[in-house]
């Protein structure tokens, strides 16, 4: 795996998308593809989630996705994108709970 700079790994989670793996994944709300509540479009998101959203993060270590059995775990490099989802906004525009 490449080594990222810190503006490129927080890209990695700057989508609304990946950041609510990585929450999710933080709070135990997310195990599986299924867990992530889409809005919206649910076919077109969920397909978004699939082939940009989750890859990406797998790619960057931050999360195991078994794509068999649709399950999502934390991966190596988690506890450095649940770093990052702090410091972005919040994608819904709401203040983030401290």
């Amino acid at each position: 795996m490449a080594h990222e700079t810190p503006s490129e790994r927080t890209e990695t989670v700057a989508t609304p998308e990946r950041r609510r793996v990585i929450a999710g994944l933080a709070d135990g709300t997310v195990e599986t593809v299924a867990d992530l509540q889409v809005r919206g479009r649910a076919d077109e998101i969920a397909a978004k989630l699939r082939e940009t959203h989750l890859p990406a993060l797998e790619e960057a270590g931050y999360i195991e996705w078994n794509r068999e059995e649709g399950t999502i775990n934390p991966g190596p490099n988690f506890e450095e994108a649940g770093d990052h989802v702090a410091d972005l906004p919040d994608p819904d525009g709401e203040p983030a709970d401290d």
